[in-house]
């Protein structure tokens, strides 16, 4: 089983992966990256912690095939969450992005509290960087800063 994380950002800007790579060993010492590319703007991030668990991260351009459909998905879920007052603003800011990013984590490994301050790392950077927000399974949607902007039930 895995746990994930979504980043819906505003910015077509490339990912650094020198950054990713410097704030995944700053966070846990001994943590690799292993990036994948392709000439359409494709990218992967395989992160690898010293006891062997691993993080996948991959980037979809918005106008991929079948991305744009995903994106309207997330913006019609945050519909749903009418006692929210920040609905509208959301749903626009998803709607708006121009890339979207899974982080994919395993549910039970041997350093839960490394991996879980990873993945919000990455997130948080990811969002800072890009100008976007990020999502975390049974937990909501967050700013770069790591404020939580809406609550999942």
């Amino acid at each position: 089983m895995s746990f994930w994380h979504r980043v819906f950002a505003r910015s077509e800007a490339n990912p650094d992966p020198v950054a990713l790579a410097e704030l995944a060993q700053a966070t846990h010492a001994g943590t690799t990256c292993h990036f994948g590319a392709d000439n359409d703007g494709w990218f992967s991030c395989e992160i690898r912690l010293p006891d062997g668990a691993v993080l996948n991260l991959d980037r979809y351009l918005a106008e991929e095939e079948g991305v744009r459909r995903d994106l309207n998905t997330w913006a019609a879920w945050i519909e749903t969450c009418d006692y929210s007052d920040r609905v509208d603003e959301l749903m626009e800011w998803v709607i708006q992005s121009r890339q979207f990013f899974t982080l994919r984590r395993p549910l039970a490994a041997s350093n839960d509290l490394a991996i879980e301050k990873l993945s919000t790392g990455i997130c948080r950077h990811l969002a800072l960087v890009l100008d976007g927000i990020w999502q975390a399974d049974g937990e909501g949607l967050y700013d770069a800063s790591g404020e939580k902007l809406l609550q999942e039930y």
